[in-house]
Protein backbone atom coordinates (compact mmCIF):
# COMPACT_ATOMS: atom_id res chain seq x y z
CA UNK A 1 0.00 0.00 0.00
CA UNK A 2 2.59 2.30 0.27
CA UNK A 3 3.50 2.42 -3.60
CA UNK A 4 0.03 3.20 -4.16
CA UNK A 5 -0.21 6.07 -1.32
CA UNK A 6 3.07 7.60 -2.79
CA UNK A 7 1.51 7.13 -6.83
CA UNK A 8 -1.28 8.85 -5.27
CA UNK A 9 0.34 11.66 -3.53
CA UNK A 10 3.08 12.12 -5.42
CA UNK A 11 3.03 11.12 -9.03
CA UNK A 12 -0.06 11.49 -10.05
CA UNK A 13 0.51 14.84 -11.67
CA UNK A 14 2.93 13.72 -13.77
CA UNK A 15 0.14 11.42 -15.20
CA UNK A 16 -2.69 13.56 -16.50
CA UNK A 17 -4.58 10.88 -18.43
CA UNK A 18 -5.09 8.47 -15.05
CA UNK A 19 -8.81 8.98 -14.24
CA UNK A 20 -9.43 5.97 -12.65
CA UNK A 21 -7.47 2.81 -10.77
CA UNK A 22 -8.11 -0.99 -10.29
CA UNK A 23 -6.80 -2.73 -7.09
CA UNK A 24 -7.80 -5.41 -5.05
CA UNK A 25 -8.89 -5.48 -1.39
CA UNK A 26 -5.19 -4.39 0.23
CA UNK A 27 -5.48 -0.82 -0.86
CA UNK A 28 -9.28 0.00 0.26
CA UNK A 29 -7.15 2.76 2.23
CA UNK A 30 -6.42 4.74 -0.49
CA UNK A 31 -10.24 5.76 -1.13
CA UNK A 32 -10.19 9.43 0.37
CA UNK A 33 -6.59 9.51 -1.10
CA UNK A 34 -8.09 8.76 -4.47
CA UNK A 35 -11.31 11.13 -3.66
CA UNK A 36 -9.21 13.99 -3.05
CA UNK A 37 -6.83 14.37 -6.39
CA UNK A 38 -10.38 13.12 -7.93
CA UNK A 39 -9.55 9.63 -9.44
CA UNK A 40 -12.02 6.92 -9.31
CA UNK A 41 -10.59 3.95 -7.26
CA UNK A 42 -12.43 0.74 -8.44
CA UNK A 43 -11.68 -2.21 -5.64
CA UNK A 44 -12.32 -5.72 -6.75
CA UNK A 45 -13.01 -8.52 -4.63
CA UNK A 46 -14.12 -12.31 -4.86
CA UNK A 47 -17.98 -12.44 -4.14
CA UNK A 48 -18.81 -13.49 -0.72
CA UNK A 49 -19.00 -16.89 0.47
CA UNK A 50 -15.70 -17.78 -1.87
CA UNK A 51 -13.17 -19.64 -0.42
CA UNK A 52 -9.90 -20.40 -2.14
CA UNK A 53 -7.85 -18.31 -5.09
CA UNK A 54 -10.54 -16.79 -6.87
CA UNK A 55 -9.06 -15.08 -10.08
CA UNK A 56 -10.68 -11.44 -10.55
CA UNK A 57 -10.90 -9.35 -13.84
CA UNK A 58 -9.23 -8.03 -15.09
CA UNK A 59 -6.29 -7.79 -12.77
CA UNK A 60 -5.74 -11.37 -12.96
CA UNK A 61 -4.17 -10.45 -16.56
CA UNK A 62 -1.52 -8.53 -15.14
CA UNK A 63 -0.67 -11.15 -12.75
CA UNK A 64 -0.61 -13.45 -15.96
CA UNK A 65 1.75 -10.66 -17.80
CA UNK A 66 3.87 -10.84 -14.54
CA UNK A 67 3.81 -14.54 -14.73
CA UNK A 68 5.36 -14.65 -18.35
CA UNK A 69 8.01 -12.40 -17.70
CA UNK A 70 9.09 -14.13 -14.70
CA UNK A 71 9.76 -17.02 -17.05
CA UNK A 72 12.22 -15.16 -19.04
CA UNK A 73 15.42 -16.55 -16.94
CA UNK A 74 17.20 -13.58 -16.81
CA UNK A 75 14.72 -11.81 -15.23
CA UNK A 76 14.24 -14.38 -12.89
CA UNK A 77 17.19 -12.96 -10.74
CA UNK A 78 18.57 -9.37 -10.41
CA UNK A 79 22.34 -10.22 -12.97
CA UNK A 80 22.12 -6.44 -14.16
CA UNK A 81 24.47 -4.10 -12.93
CA UNK A 82 22.39 -1.12 -13.84
CA UNK A 83 19.12 0.10 -13.63
CA UNK A 84 19.31 1.06 -17.60
CA UNK A 85 20.35 -2.62 -18.32
CA UNK A 86 17.43 -4.55 -16.22
CA UNK A 87 15.16 -1.91 -18.12
CA UNK A 88 16.20 -3.06 -21.53
CA UNK A 89 16.19 -6.56 -20.36
CA UNK A 90 12.36 -5.85 -19.37
CA UNK A 91 11.45 -4.17 -22.78
CA UNK A 92 13.32 -7.33 -24.48
CA UNK A 93 11.17 -9.43 -22.58
CA UNK A 94 8.02 -7.48 -22.50
CA UNK A 95 8.39 -7.19 -26.50
CA UNK A 96 8.98 -11.35 -26.29
CA UNK A 97 5.85 -11.83 -24.40
CA UNK A 98 3.58 -9.53 -27.15
CA UNK A 99 4.82 -11.33 -30.38
CA UNK A 100 3.96 -14.86 -28.81
CA UNK A 101 0.41 -13.65 -28.20
CA UNK A 102 0.20 -12.75 -31.48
Amino acid sequence: MKVGRELLAEQLAALPGVQAIVADRGYRGLAALAARKHVKLDIKAPPKGTVGFTPLAPLYKVEHAFAQLGRWRRLSRCYEGTEASARAWLEVASFGYLLGRM
